[in-house]
C-alpha cells in the first residue's frame, strides 16, 4: 500500500509542483528583495555589505576616502571652494571636511584634528605623510607627482608644512545610513533564511522524483513518455539553455528595477520574468527527469546521437581491424598450409615419402628422355610443361594421402569417445563417401549413448518413485503386524506367522529405504552438505554406535589411529552411514572369532581409512563388481542383506569428493576410503 501511494501519479504531480513552486518562489523573493534593497539604498548603492557592525561600513569608509582624494586633488590643482562644490559635489557631502595647503583652503566647517579623530568615520592626513583613519594609523605620502616639460620625467612636488586634510562623518550625520544598514541586514538575513528553506524543500522533492520517475505502482517496469524520445543532445541543450535565457532576462529585470522609483512600475517587468522562469524551470525539471528515465531504462545511448555515432564508429573500426587480422591470419595459415603440404605432409611418414620418391624418380626419367629427343626451343617449352605436370601430380597425391590420414584420425577419435567429430572438406570420390559413413556412424553411436543415458535415468527415477510409493503400505504392514505380535492369537501358529510378517516387512522396508537413498545420490538429487571433519573422531563415533553389534558377533576389533586431528572435507551424516554399512558388513560376513582391523593413516597429503576382515565364505567374486547395486559376495544369499550396502557407501564417499576402493586377497576383504587432508 505504501509503495502504491509513494509511486502514484498524484504524489508525483504534487512533488513536481512543490519543486517548481519552491524554486520559482525563491527566485521571485530574491528579485523582490534585491530590488527593494537597492531602492532603499543611497543612489543605488547597498549600505549593508555583509559587515558585522555598522561602524565597519564599507560605504561610509568609501565616502570618507573619496572625499579625501578629491580634496587632495583640488588643493594641488588650485581649485577654489565654489568650483570644488560644483565639480566634486562638495556641498552634498554629509560629513565635515577641512583642507589646507599653503594659503589655499577648502572646507565646509572649521574642523580640527581632535574633532575629526573623535568621530565614527574620519581621516586625518598631514604633510609629513602620516595618515590616520577611524582610530587606526597608517602612512600615505602627502605629495603630488607632475611631469617636467623640460626633461619629460615625473617629479614630486613638495607640499607646505602646514598642509592638512581632515574629513569626518559623525554618528548623527550617519544615522540615516545606520537605519538603512539595519533594515537591509534584517531583510537580507530573512531573505536568505526563506531561500534556504525553499531550496531544501525543492531539493527533497526533486530527489523523490528521481527515485519514482518512470515507476508505476503495479510493476517494476520503467515507463517512458513522448518527451523521452528526444535526442539527449537536444534535451541537454534545452535543459541548460532555457534556465540560462530565463536567468538573463531576470538579470535584466533586476537592473531595470534599480531605475524604478515606484513599486508599481516594477510589476510590468517582474511578473513576465517570474512567469517565464517558472515555465523554463518546469520544462528543465521534466527534461532532467526524462534523462533519468532513459538511464533507468538503459536507453540513454540509443537516445544520444553522438554516443550512437561513436558506438557505430567504434564497431566499424573493430570490424575493419578484425577483418584485417583475419585476412592476415588466413594468409599466414595459407602459407603455413602450403609449406606443410609441400614439405611436412610429403615426408612425415614412410608411406607418403615412398610414393612421392617413386613418382619424382619417374618424372625425372621422363624429363631426361624429353631432353634427349628435343631441340633447345622445344626443350624449354617441354621443361616448363613438365614442371607444371609434376606440381599438379604432387598436389593430387598429397590431397589423397591427406584424406586417408584424416579418415584414420577420425576413426581414432570415435574409438576414443569423441562422437561429435565430423569429417568435412574431403576429396571427392571414395574419401567423401567414407567421410559420410563415418559421420553417420558417429551420429548413430551418439544417439545410442543418449538413449542409454535416458534409460538409466528413467530406471533410477522408477526405482526412486516405487521406493517412495512403497513406504506408506509397508509402514501400515509393520504397524499392524506389530500389533498382532502383541496379541495372543489362536491357534498358536498365528503368533509365529505374525512375527514372520513383521520381520519380512521390516526387511522389505530397509530394502526400499536403501533403494531410495542410492537412487537419490546416483541421480544427483541427494543434498550433500560438506564440512570440516576429523576422520579419527568420525571412526570413534561409529565404533561407539556399533560396539554392541561387534561384541555380539564374536569379533575382536584392532584400531590404529593417530592421536592428533586428521581433518577432511565431507558430509558428517553421509559418512556416518558409510561407517555403519561397512561395520555392519563385518558383523554379517566376518568369520566369528577373528579380528577386524580398522586404521586411519596419513599418506602423501591424504587421509586413508582402511578396514580389513576375514570372510566366513569363499569370496569368488570380482572386486570391481561388488560395489554395484544388488551384487552380493555371498552368491548363495544365505545371509541377510540386499546387496546395496557397499553401493550406497561408495556413492556417498564419491559424492563427498573422496574415493572408495575394494580389494580381495584370498579370504581377506579390504576397503579403503581416501580423502584429501584439509589445511
Amino acid at each position: 500500500m505504501a509503495k502504491k501511494i509513494f509511486r502514484s501519479a498524484a504524489a508525483k504531480l504534487v512533488a513536481f509542483l512543490i519543486v517548481v513552486g519552491c524554486t520559482v518562489g525563491a527566485v521571485a523573493q530574491a528579485e523582490l528583495g534585491i530590488m527593494d534593497m537597492l531602492r532603499w539604498s543611497n543612489n543605488g548603492e547597498l549600505v549593508y555589505r555583509l559587515e558585522d557592525k555598522f561602524s565597519d561600513s564599507q560605504l561610509l569608509y568609501g565616502m570618507v576616502n573619496s572625499m579625501m582624494a578629491d580634496l587632495d586633488y583640488a588643493l594641488h590643482e588650485g581649485i577654489d571652494q565654489e568650483d570644488f562644490n560644483r565639480r566634486f559635489n562638495g556641498a552634498e557631502f554629509i560629513g565635515d571636511y577641512y583642507a589646507r595647503m599653503g594659503d589655499r583652503v577648502l572646507k565646509n566647517s572649521d574642523l580640527t584634528e581632535e574633532e575629526a579623530a573623535s568621530s565614527m568615520f574620519f581621516i586625518v592626513a598631514r604633510a609629513d605623510g602620516t595618515l590616520y583613519y577611524s582610530g587606526n594609523g597608517g602612512f600615505m605620502p602627502f605629495s603630488y607627482s607632475y611631469e617636467d616639460p623640460a626633461t619629460g620625467l615625473y617629479q614630486e612636488e613638495q607640499v607646505p608644512e602646514n598642509s592638512v586634510i581632515f574629513v569626518q562623518i559623525t554618528e548623527a550625520q550617519s544615522a540615516e545610513y545606520a537605519k538603512q544598514w539595519s533594515a537591509q541586514r534584517s531583510a537580507l538575513i530573512g531573505l536568505l533564511q526563506n531561500l534556504v528553506v525553499l531550496c531544501l524543500i525543492a531539493v527533497a522533492g526533486y530527489i523523490y522524483l528521481l527515485f519514482v520517475t518512470g515507476r508505476a505502482d503495479g510493476d517494476e517496469t520503467v515507463h517512458l513518455f513522448t518527451i523521452d524520445r528526444l535526442f539527449v543532445e537536444l534535451n541537454l541543450l534545452l535543459l541548460f539553455g532555457l534556465p540560462i535565457a530565463a536567468g538573463a532576462f531576470n538579470l535584466y529585470v533586476i537592473f531595470e528595477g534599480m531605475q524604478q522609483q515606484e513599486m508599481g512600475g516594477m510589476w510590468w517587468l517582474l511578473a513576465p520574468s517570474i512567469i517565464l522562469f517558472a515555465g523554463a524551470f518546469a520544462l528543465a525539471v521534466e527534461l532532467s527527469l526524462s534523462l533519468v528515465r532513459n538511464l533507468k531504462n538503459r536507453t540513454f545511448v540509443e537516445r544520444s546521437f553522438l554516443l550512437r555515432a561513436v558506438r557505430w564508429c567504434w564497431r566499424t573500426a573493430k570490424r575493419i581491424c578484425r577483418w584485417g587480422i583475419d585476412r592476415c591470419k588466413a594468409l599466414r595459415d595459407g602459407v603455413s598450409r602450403g609449406k606443410d603440404n609441400l614439405w611436412q605432409k610429403s615426408f612425415q611418414n614412410y608411406k607418403t615419402r615412398k610414393v612421392l620418391m617413386l613418382f619424382l624418380g619417374y618424372s625425372v626419367v621422363l624429363a631426361f628422355l624429353a631432353w634427349l629427343l628435343g631441340v633447345s626451343l622445344i626443350f624449354g617449352l617441354c621443361f616448363l610443361m613438365g614442371i607444371a605436370w609434376v606440381y599438379a601430380a604432387i598436389w593430387f597425391l598429397i590431397r589423397r594421402i591427406d584424406g586417408f590420414d584424416r579418415v584414420v584420425d577420425a576413426l581414432k577419435r570415435l574409438r576414443g569417445g569423441d562422437l561429435t567429430y565430423k569429417l568435412t572438406d574431403m576429396p571427392a570420390g571414395v574419401f567423401a563417401a567414407m567421410a559420410d559413413d563415418i559421420n553417420s556412424l558417429g551420429d548413430g553411436m551418439q544417439l545410442a549413448l543418449q538413449n542409454e543415458v535416458r534409460a538409466e535415468r528413467m530406471k533410477s527415477e522408477l526405482i526412486t518413485n516405487v521406493s517412495h510409493d512403497l513406504k506408506t503400505p509397508l509402514t501400515s504392514i509393520l504397524n499392524y503386524s506389530d500389533l498382532l505380535c502383541q496379541e495372543h492369537l489362536t491357534p498358536e501358529e498365528a503368533n509365529d506367522y505374525a512375527k514372520i510378517i513383521y520381520q519380512k516387512g521390516l526387511r522389505l522396508k530397509n530394502l526400499t529405504s536403501d533403494l531410495f537413498d542410492i537412487s537419490k545420490v546416483q541421480s544427483g538429487a541427494e543434498q550433500v552438505i560438506c564440512e570440516r571433519l576429523d576422520a579419527c573422531t568420525l571412526v570413534r563415533q561409529a565404533l561407539g554406535e556399533q560396539d554392541k553389534a561387534i561384541g555380539d558377533g564374536g569379533l575382536t576389533l584392532k584400531v590404529d589411529m593417530p592421536d592428533h586431528e586428521v581433518p577432511v572435507w565431507a558430509d558428517g551424516k553421509k559418512m556416518s552411514r558409510v561407517m555403519e554399512n561397512l561395520i555392519g558388513n563385518c558383523v554379517k560376513y566376518a568369520m566369528p572369532g577373528t579380528r577386524v582391523f580398522l586404521s586411519v593413516v596419513e599418506r602423501e597429503g591424504s587421509a586413508v581409512l582402511e578396514l580389513k576382515n576375514i570372510a566366513n565364505y569363499a569370496m569368488d567374486f570380482d572386486a570391481s563388481e561388488i560395489t554395484e547395486r544388488f551384487v552380493r559376495g555371498d552368491a548363495a544369499r544365505s545371509t541377510e542383506g540386499s546387496g546395496l550396502g557397499l553401493a550406497i557407501a561408495k556413492s556417498y564417499v564419491e559424492a563427498c569428493g573422496g574415493s572408495f576402493a575394494v580389494s580381495v586377497d584370498g579370504d581377506l576383504f579390504k576397503v579403503q576410503i581416501t580423502f584429501a587432508i584439509q589445511p
